[in-house]
């Protein structure tokens, strides 16, 4: 044999594979040097101002038993800018996190549509909109707008100076909360206080316990942030006072052991409550939750960092007025106690709000950040957890985790089975975009994602 051939023939195979393994390589993005930085700041309100986060406003009845905080993380991997964040409010609607979008956009050079902020749905906050109707809470929109901003300044700094990031990952759980849409002999829908009323109740959908954790690491092993993401109602208030509620105190609480800025990104909770387990339970069984998914956490590359926002159309819901005002009345009258009339007219202001916007045509946002291959979903609302966890059976990416009142706050986002059996979250004024608009919202989402994947 030719000795020429016989080299082509012996190097050749080994080549070829070697281009091939190069490509997918670059198709992939490659391995990315990722810097991320993180800040925590205070919402500075006084303690005095009115309670939100039920059905009437209430007034605190002390000092504040922990600071109600902005908490920010910033990514970078030299090509894209990407800024993640919570508040430790009842909601946060579009008109304000716009604004403070664009005011970060121009003064940090961080795209707006690579900015996401959710509410972590804490019903321990002040008033802030016009749930209540009554006015817009300047004071404390104008101290969440001065907290954010002074949030992303301050990890904007540190992401100027600081080194390579190492990125942990692991996939934990805690086992806070249960699906709260529970069904008794007459198939009425209880709503959450009154279901240990009962004795036992069938639930009417999932409740989903995972927890992923995500650690940012120094060179020194230090954490930088921790990022976590649960799927329960924030509700715990046995003092009535300012709180950040337990989520925000297990936040808090864990930061002082394992150091860095520790935030909490509400997941798809709107069906999903937590019963009977008293406070000091619900913070452990967090802090425990993320303490072990953290200890198991794995180093992990991130060959990709991209976030993409798009506006989304929904129509606002309609309804009978006389109809709506009767099965809020009767079930108050049969489950609230002698008094109800307040709670009555807590909902009525609610309809009132959104009965001149009824078939209309309103605009929120979805939005999908991409880190590695961890997919976090920005939805505008509270959305039932058989559409949280649809998504993720959906979704091309292993580790997709929804973010719940992220960018905007539209309400309960319940699935189709849900109107159908009626109940607290499906009434006009809770849930007030049209039946189909969670449906929808989950179709979107996973075009989202399923471009992106394919742009791998």
């Amino acid at each position: 044999m030719n000795m020429k051939l016989f080299k082509q023939l012996i190097v050749f195979p080994l080549i070829i594979p070697l281009i091939f393994l190069s490509g997918c390589n670059t198709d992939r993005g490659g391995k990315s040097q990722i810097k991320a930085a993180a800040a925590a700041v205070k919402i500075e309100v006084s303690d005095t101002l009115p309670l939100g986060g039920g059905i009437t406003p209430r007034n605190p009845r002390g000092p504040a038993d922990g600071p109600l905080r902005v908490q920010v993380i910033i990514l970078t991997d030299g090509k894209s800018k990407v800024c993640l964040g919570s508040c430790d409010v009842t909601n946060l609607r579009r008109k304000i996190l716009d604004e403070i979008g664009n005011e970060v956009e121009a003064k940090y050079n961080i795209p707006f549509d690579n900015f996401m902020f959710a509410a972590t749905h804490n019903h321990t906050a002040p008033i802030q909109d016009w749930s209540y109707k009554t006015p817009i809470d300047s004071i404390l929109n104008n101290a969440i707008k001065k907290a954010i901003m002074e949030a992303v300044g301050l990890a904007n700094e540190k992401l100027i100076s600081s080194g390579a990031t190492d990125f942990y990952f692991a996939l934990g759980y805690a086992t806070i909360g249960q699906n709260s849409r529970v069904v008794i002999d007459d198939s009425t829908i209880l709503w959450v206080p009154l279901s240990n009323q009962y004795g036992y109740n069938r639930p009417t959908g999932p409740y989903d316990p995972q927890l992923p954790v995500l650690a940012f690491k120094d060179s020194q092993g230090n954490p930088e942030a921790i990022v976590f993401n649960h799927s329960t109602h924030n509700i715990d208030n046995p003092n009535n006072v300012h709180s950040p509620s337990f989520y925000g105190t297990a936040s808090q609480e864990i930061e002082k052991e394992l150091g860095g800025t520790v935030i909490f990104l509400p997941g798809a909770f709107g069906s999903t409550h937590v019963f009977s387990d008293p406070t000091k339970e619900r913070i452990f069984r967090i802090k425990d939750g993320i303490r072990r998914a953290y200890a198991k956490s794995e180093k992990r590359d991130i060959h990709r960092l991209v976030s993409v926002k798009k506006e989304f159309e929904f129509k606002v819901r309609t309804f009978n007025e006389e109809q709506e005002q009767k099965i809020v009345t009767d079930y108050c009258i049969r489950f609230l106690g002698p008094k109800p009339e307040s709670t009555i007219q807590g909902f009525k202001n609610r309809r009132d709000h959104v009965a001149p916007l009824q078939g209309k045509t309103q605009k929120t946002w979805i939005q999908v950040i991409l880190i590695g291959d961890i997919a976090f979903v920005g939805v505008p609302g509270e959305l039932f957890g058989e559409l949280g966890m649809e998504i993720k059976r959906r979704s091309p990416f292993r580790y997709t985790y929804v973010v719940g009142i992220a960018n905007d706050y539209i309400g309960y986002l319940p699935d189709d089975e849900a109107f159908n059996l009626g109940g607290y979250q499906t009434w006009a004024g809770r849930a007030y975009s049209a039946r189909g608009t969670g449906e929808a919202i989950v179709n979107e989402v996973i075009l989202l994602l399923n471009d992106l994947y394919k742009d791998l």
